[in-house]
């Protein structure tokens, strides 16, 4: 059965369905989401879109230079990633520490798509660890651990709201006469949402996005059995709700809009940044932009070199080339050592 198949069979059966079950299912579903359909490369030059650790290894050195400022006496560590892809930014980040004499004893990855676990399996030459579940990772609570993540939290469903009248109302996709629309239901978590965001002043017509299966992931995060360890993230976002969709479709490294097709497509969200600041605010987390996480953290013999391709690698990962874009790309990090 197609994806669209499926999406058309929800409809038909209860009328609608919302945003995030629909991007869930789109990028998810066991036989038609994109992130597990076989045969169809979906991360690099040749695939549908491209992140930093595709484009240059720069970009892992410079977050695991990130973390050994936060522990530079370390020894021995375990590294776990979120959304590892095709896995070549946990690649990079284990061969970069043996290559400072730093012991990784245990490299664990948390990923939903089979497609990817196969393929990090059949190419990696490195004992690696899949868990579905983050509840699912038992490590020694004494041991050091490197969390980190690039565009994973975008690749989440998110649901979205309008606000009209003093409340909220969601968002769904329903269809009539063959053609796909959007429409508006009631919500009963509509004050639970005001009171939430209730430091915004909300006008009619704004659109608020609200993931829940989010707040799910750092809240497994944060009751993690370790004692210490270093968490960051990268991706593209924002620290203040914009207020619109951030909904984006991507196929062939081309932008569609909504409808336009439903195979072979990534859908993504702008990561709201500022949730993910309070959930973790004890921590006291740091925000900044990828320029500064690369240039913040990349050895000096790379920032001045005068080699053409480093120099062009750095424009890259950095979002200079990217024009305002490039200011969209955010990260945040934290450390926890009780």
């Amino acid at each position: 059965m197609s994806l669209q198949t499926k999406i058309d069979t929800i409809i038909k059966s209860v009328g609608s369905i919302n945003i995030q079950d629909f991007v869930e299912l789109s990028n998810f579903d066991k036989i038609s989401g994109f992130y597990n359909k076989p045969n169809i490369e979906k991360i690099g030059k040749s695939g549908q879109f491209i992140t930093s650790p595709e484009i240059s290894s720069l970009f892992s050195i410079a977050i695991t230079n990130q973390f050994l400022k936060e522990f530079p006496e370390v020894k021995n560590v375990n590294l776990f990633e979120l959304g590892p892809g095709n896995g070549l930014l946990s690649m990079d980040i284990y061969y970069y520490l043996k290559s400072k004499n730093i012991n990784v004893n245990d490299v664990t990855l948390f990923e939903k798509s089979d497609y990817f676990i196969e393929k990090i399996s059949e190419k990696s030459e490195v004992k690696v660890n899949f868990i579905k579940n983050l509840y699912d990772y038992k490590i020694d609570n004494e041991d050091l651990v490197f969390i980190y993540s690039n565009e994973f939290f975008d690749a989440i469903g998110s649901k979205q709201f309008i606000y009209n009248n003093g409340n909220f109302n969601e968002i769904k996709i329903s269809k009539n006469n063959d053609e796909y629309l959007l429409i508006k239901d009631s919500t009963i978590i509509s004050k639970e949402l005001l009171n939430y965001y209730s430091s915004y002043k909300f006008k009619d017509n704004d659109i608020l996005e609200h993931s829940n299966l989010i707040l799910n992931i750092l809240s497994d995060i944060q009751k993690l059995e370790c004692k210490k360890y270093f968490f960051t993230t990268t991706d593209y976002g924002y620290t203040k709700l914009p207020f619109k969709s951030t909904l984006r479709l991507l196929s062939n490294h081309k932008k569609l809009n909504l409808f336009d097709k439903f195979e072979n497509v990534d859908y993504s969200f702008g990561v709201n940044f500022e949730l993910l600041n309070n959930f973790f605010l004890k921590n006291n987390p740091s925000i900044i932009y990828q320029k500064d996480l690369i240039l913040n953290n990349l050895p000096i013999e790379y920032l001045k070199s005068s080699d053409k391709n480093i120099r062009e690698m750095i424009d890259l990962i950095s979002g200079k080339k990217f024009g305002s874009m490039g200011t969209s790309f955010l990260n945040l990090s934290f450390k926890k050592n009780e």
